[in-house]
């Protein structure tokens, strides 16, 4: 039930099932790799797949990845070695064919730091210390590694600090006590510096609500939490993808006409409500931003009621011929 799984199913489903004519019975299960340790439960989880699905295995696995690509491709080679799989999600890691027994195809997204720390020092120009924020997971840190490297870039702009080995409490007092002229980057964290599992955007929701400097983000899940927003990557996009390449394999595409595809796409987007909390100019924003949460105004809102009343006050009104 996180916020990225809740934006990525419907999507998948909807483009799965936008040809009626062949209807598609989808089954959902949850590795839950990051939470759980992996040799008990995925034995588990292995005898409990293996018995549900050994009169009727899958045609086609999608496989929304986060965490260990390892242990899901071992899981999967061992019981479904000749389905062929769709791997689709927001990861760091490299996904190779060898990975899979069978045909492997999809779409990974990557985060786009390099464009996000830019819009940092656009938007916020005397900005002089960036805390970047990651947890202790493998996919946290290949993240945070990811951030690390672009900010070589604006060495000569600001100092960067990397958080990846505090507890949440810990957090809690430190992003509450910045100093002015510092700008705060949620990288991903799965895990805290105290080994607690937590969900990603859960964690960048309670720092965006407790840091007392701008917060930014690089997916766009993080919108609506209280962060001022980044170039972010579309988790929807992700699930409507993958929907479509599992409709055409479905229809008979070969999967290997269709290879693994790596997208570091990213859109301007922010949250206008955070904007006019820090006092951040929407015209220090780029051309092609997006600004969600922008409040109606009263024609927006009311234009319906406007129209039709109009036209009920001239249906009302006699017709007087001209002389």
């Amino acid at each position: 039930l996180s916020p990225g799984s809740t934006a990525i199913d419907p999507s998948t489903h909807e483009a799965i099932g936008n040809d009626p004519s062949e209807p598609v019975d989808i089954y959902a299960e949850n590795l839950d790799i990051l939470r759980f340790p992996p040799d008990r439960f995925q034995r588990i989880f292995r005898e409990y797949l293996t018995e549900k699905y050994a009169q009727q295995p899958p045609d086609l696995i999608v496989l929304v990845f986060v965490g260990n690509l390892a242990i899901a491709g071992n899981l999967l080679n061992e019981l479904f070695p000749r389905t062929p799989v769709i791997v689709a999600g927001a990861t760091e890691e490299e996904v190779r064919a060898d990975q899979f027994r069978g045909p492997v195809g999809g779409l990974a997204f990557r985060v786009n730091p390099h464009e996000t720390l830019q819009l940092i020092f656009r938007l916020q120009p005397e900005t002089r210390r960036v805390v970047v924020i990651g947890g202790a997971a493998d996919v946290d840190r290949q993240v945070l590694d990811r951030v690390k490297q672009a900010a070589r870039s604006f060495a000569g702009q600001a100092e960067f600090e990397f958080w990846n080995n505090r507890s949440m409490a810990d957090l809690r007092q430190a992003v509450s006590a910045l100093p002015p002229q510092t700008a705060n980057l949620f990288s991903r964290m799965f895990r805290d510096g105290a080994g607690q599992a937590v969900i990603s955007t859960q964690v960048g929701q309670s720092i965006a609500q407790w840091a007392n400097v701008p917060v930014y983000v690089m997916t766009d899940t993080a919108l609506g939490t209280g962060a001022v927003g980044g170039s972010v990557a579309s988790v929807e996009v992700i699930g409507k993808r993958a929907g479509e390449l599992a409709r055409l394999v479905l229809s008979g595409t070969a999967l290997a006409s269709l290879p693994m595809v790596s997208d570091t796409g990213s859109v301007p987007m922010f949250d206008w409500r955070a904007l006019k909390r820090w006092g951040i100019s929407e015209s220090r924003l780029p051309p092609n931003s997006i600004v969600r949460f922008r409040p109606q105004s009263l024609w927006e809102e009311y234009r319906w009621y406007f129209i039709g009343a109009f036209i009920l006050v001239m249906a009302d009104m006699p017709l007087h011929p001209v002389p």
